[in-house]
């Protein structure tokens, strides 16, 4: 199984250790509503992981691309406020990890 889909699984699944080890220690996220800046400690602190409330749900989650040194990911996205959106994601990595996630998203009608 490739880095990215043990990458969705362990998200899915709400799993912070599988997280914490696919992940580098300087791993980043770059929201693509903001640009801001999340780092993994800011990440796998999120109350989001221990929420059993809805979150967002990602239908044909598919693999475009990935080798060892980048990960290019396409899914349909339904969150909790009803709103759906298409979203890829182009990972970086590093030694097997994860070091950088940026999103791009398109609102569906």
């Amino acid at each position: 199984m490739g880095l990215m889909k043990k990458l969705h699984d362990a998200f899915e699944s709400k799993d912070v250790k599988a997280m914490d080890q696919l992940m580098a220690d300087d791993f980043i996220f770059v929201r693509h509503q903001s640009g801001t800046q999340v780092t993994k400690s800011e990440m796998l602190g999120w109350d989001w992981w221990n929420n059993d409330g809805p979150t967002a749900v990602m239908r044909d989650f598919r693999v475009i691309y990935e080798n060892n040194e980048i990960g290019v990911v396409h899914s349909f996205n339904e969150y909790p406020d009803g709103s759906k959106r298409r979203l890829m994601a182009v990972y970086s990595i590093r030694d097997g990890q994860v070091t950088r996630s940026e999103t791009g998203a398109t609102p569906l009608k």
